[in-house]
């Protein structure tokens, strides 16, 4: 059984990218475009990981971070911030296992993602 990703995105080509690229290494990858979906999405089906964008219209990537780490029911989630923005700082103090910057680090996620999978 492959483990499921929930990438997170309100650019649909950097979603088609990035379950393209995952979905090569045998993942079962979901999509949401908004903090709100992605929300919705994690209520009716846990996935193992999350890939997370900062900046979306509505529920921004942070307060989707800092939600799902204020529910106990939800300390097994591994989120992977993927985003353009450079505040470090702010994603892991919302509570991100990992960052990487869209621009420099998309050919390395898959890597990521299996080390961050590894660690539960």
């Amino acid at each position: 059984m492959s483990e499921k990703i929930l990438v997170v995105d309100d650019s649909k080509l950097v979603t088609d990218i990035v379950k393209m690229r995952l979905s090569m290494y045998g993942y079962d990858v979901r999509l949401a475009h908004s903090g709100e979906e992605a929300l919705e999405k994690i209520a009716e089906e846990m996935p193992d990981l999350m890939v997370l964008d900062v900046q979306m219209p509505g529920i921004d990537g942070y307060e989707v971070c800092r939600r799902l780490r204020d529910n106990p029911a939800l300390d097994e989630l591994r989120i992977i911030m993927l985003t353009s923005s450079d505040d470090k700082h702010a994603a892991f103090e919302a509570g991100v296992d990992d960052y990487l910057n869209k621009d420099i680090d998309l050919l390395n996620l898959p890597n990521r993602v299996k080390h961050i999978l590894e660690m539960q």
